[in-house]
């Protein structure tokens, strides 16, 4: 059976990010939604220094962000929750999958320096803590590693956003009952696929959540 760990750090900011978060009093990441090859989905909070800021000002190619949409403000203390599309930066993107890590939301501003949880596997620590140091001109902290018990959640993490619609809508619909209520025809069918599609994605659930179990 997998060991997850979680890894708790700080992280210098690099000159880009130094630039976008020098814009902000407070910032944090709340909740990542889905996240694909090119983007990241997420729900983000900032206090601006410069009171005639705005979201929207950040959106373009300069900061990454190609979407942005204001859902709450509170213009008397230029505080602001945005949804954003923040495009990946490539190399950041490919440490993350190299090592097969999970963001474990919220991300938070501590002065010059992002407050990150990171879960991963137990035999990945180690790995994960040299790339970072070689990522990295500045020493990152590590504040703490703490083992986090398998369960129903975490394995739900390592689904895409569509497994997760797809297997959700297999067990609701009575897929993986017997008899069957409803069969794959139909579930590839409400989805828009193929049926070798659907086979395809669930192929791919089982192998992730049998590894997660058994390796």
């Amino acid at each position: 059976m997998k060991k997850l760990k979680k890894i708790v750090l700080k992280i210098p900011l690099d000159l880009k990010s130094k630039e976008f978060f020098g814009l902000l009093e407070r910032y944090e990441l709340l909740q990542i939604h889905r996240q694909n090859e090119d983007q990241i989905f997420a729900t983000q909070k900032v206090k601006f220094k410069d009171p005639k800021m705005h979201p929207k000002m950040l959106e373009g190619e300069h900061y990454g962000m190609s979407y942005i949409e204001v859902i709450k403000e509170d213009k008397e203390n230029n505080e602001f929750i945005f949804f954003s599309k923040h495009n990946w930066v490539k190399q950041t993107k490919e440490f993350l999958d190299k090592l097969d890590l999970i963001i474990d939301p919220p991300i938070i501003l501590d002065q010059d320096r992002l407050l990150v949880s990171i879960i991963t596997e137990s035999k990945n620590v180690d790995e994960f803590i040299n790339s970072l140091n070689h990522f990295y001109d500045e020493e990152l902290q590590i504040l703490s590693i703490s083992h986090i018990p398998l369960n129903y959640e975490n394995l739900f993490l390592k689904l895409t956003d569509r497994q997760k619609e797809i297997v959700y809508y297999a067990v609701h619909n009575g897929y993986f009952e017997i008899p069957r209520r409803i069969n794959s025809k139909k579930i590839a069918k409400h989805f828009k696929i193929s049926r070798s599609a659907f086979y395809d994605h669930l192929r791919k659930i089982e192998k992730t959540i049998y590894h997660s179990i058994f390796y």
